[in-house]
């Protein structure tokens, strides 16, 4: 916390500033740097857990490979011991690399760091998951996605993983999306008692260097129907703009709840107002 003091004729005005003092996993591209470009832009100090470095004034960063289990536990080392926020962005796209790591990285990182640091995080803070829309349906997965969030651990998770491929390697992106947001509601009551909040957003389709795999993905057409029924893709700041809010708006009683953040594309599903070829 910082004091500034202002003067103004005969009155000294004191304003408090708080600074707070943010993790960040994913910061050197995409979504995850523009939403470090506004935690700076709003006084706060950042740690950028990543496999490339983010230079920036106000980041410190912190190499890690957060699809190793062992990674991820050396970098919680190098954070401060008190926080006030953590936003998980870093995930890795379909074919990008082995399916494990898919969903070694886009999910069993995320409840590992969120359960690493959940202590660590102030009171009134604040953790956002950034998932996807691709994962907003996973209760049509229930039984899958259950199984493995009841894991212990990373290393129980890989395990769980390699044992039952059937139930999840067809589409690991999208498995590991849907443990993502579902794991949500489970990490919401991990410090309520304190006041800190666990909330989830599900982006749609952003133009970020990840595009293209998603592309690939989903089909060029489907890709470019999606991208047209939702008016266009969406930008990394707006996302963010998002998770900014989440972090340090003044909204204390929001916890345990995903947000989609698409353009409306799903409202369109659901009201009936988009009809998918």
């Amino acid at each position: 916390m910082m004091l500034a003091r202002q003067i103004t004729g005969q009155k000294l005005e004191v304003e408090v500033i708080m600074t707070a003092n943010v993790v960040v996993t994913g910061g050197s591209s995409g979504i995850g740097a523009a939403v470090i470009d506004r935690l700076l832009a709003a006084g706060c100090k950042v740690w950028n857990l990543d496999v490339v470095e983010h230079a920036a004034e106000g980041v410190t960063a912190v190499h890690c490979d957060l699809a190793d289990p062992a990674a991820v536990g050396r970098a919680v080392t190098n954070l401060p011991a008190s926080i006030d926020g953590f936003v998980s962005v870093a995930g890795v796209a379909p074919g990008a690399v082995p399916d494990i790591q898919v969903v070694a990285v886009n999910f069993l990182s995320v409840r590992s760091l969120v359960e690493r640091l959940i202590a660590s995080v102030s009171d009134a803070g604040s953790l956002v998951i950034v998932a996807s829309s691709a994962g907003r349906d996973w209760r049509d997965n229930e039984s899958a996605v259950n199984a493995l969030l009841d894991t212990a651990d990373y290393e129980a998770g890989l395990k769980w993983l390699d044992d039952h491929k059937d139930l999840w390697q067809d589409d690991a992106y999208k498995f590991s999306k849907q443990c993502a947001a579902a794991y949500t509601y489970r990490a919401a009551g991990l410090g309520r008692d304190r006041g800190v909040r666990v909330n989830c957003i599900n982006p749609g389709i952003v133009e970020t260097r990840l595009s293209p795999a998603f592309r690939s993905m989903l089909g060029e057409e489907k890709f470019d129907y999606i991208v047209r029924a939702s008016g266009r893709a969406g930008h990394p700041d707006e996302i963010a703009a998002v998770a900014e809010y989440l972090l340090l708006g003044d909204c204390k009683w929001l916890n345990g709840v995903e947000l989609t953040v698409d353009g409306g594309y799903y409202a369109g599903l659901v009201g009936g107002w988009i009809n998918p070829p």
